[in-house]
């Protein structure tokens, strides 16, 4: 299965905040925000591209041949930080992040890369017709889906880099907002996992 990495990568721009510094009001009052945070989150998203030939079997009926049938697709899967799980502490000039382990965020094939040349079957000698309908090659669709989906599950090193390019762009822009307005922050990554979040819900529910 061939695949493809695109990174969507987000420029986080903060002219308002280099406007802000050169005006009458104090440089200090800016700091980061976990708004801009979490959308970097959302910027740094993974885009996988695949591209494979899913095989698929329709069963005959009485009297019928088995057909088998191949769907070429592409599809895509989205690997990223979960926003919501983001959360920012400042403390002087110390920024902690805690970053929450990446997840697949979505996955789909994508309908508009079929056309006919798309379907190949088996021949059918016409006598013991079992026709392939919209219903077989949507269930193959389906079929491809999850394949592609156990697919990404088995690369960990995706999830990885997805955490990893987060951190970068959440750092640049930490680092920009402290050369803008004359601050050196000191910037400390805290990973936690998915147990430990679920944990935290649990105790703030019985709370």
């Amino acid at each position: 299965m061939k695949k493809r990495i695109k990174l969507i990568i987000g420029i986080v721009l903060i002219s308002n905040l280099l406007c802000a510094c050169s005006s009458n009001k104090k440089i200090e009052s800016y700091e980061p925000g976990l708004a801009q945070i979490k959308h970097i989150c959302e910027l740094s998203t993974l885009e996988c591209y695949y591209h494979n030939v899913a095989k698929s079997k329709k069963e005959g009926g009485f009297a019928q041949e088995n057909r088998i049938f191949w769907i070429e697709y592409t599809g895509i899967a989205r690997i990223g930080i979960d926003m919501s799980e983001v959360k920012m502490e400042i403390s002087g000039d110390e920024v902690k992040i805690y970053v929450p382990e990446a997840k697949l965020l979505n996955i789909e094939v994508k309908d508009d890369t079929f056309n006919e040349d798309s379907y190949i079957t088996n021949a059918d000698d016409g006598l013991r017709d079992n026709k392939i309908t919209a219903d077989d090659q949507t269930a193959a669709i389906s079929d491809a889906q999850n394949t592609m989906k156990e697919t990404v599950m088995a690369n960990k090193a995706l999830f990885v880099d997805a955490r990893e390019r987060a951190k970068t762009l959440i750092e640049n822009y930490i680092k920009q907002i402290g050369e803008a307005c004359g601050k050196e922050y000191s910037i400390v990554f805290i990973d936690v996992d998915s147990e430990n979040i679920a944990a935290e819900e649990e105790v703030e529910e019985q709370d």
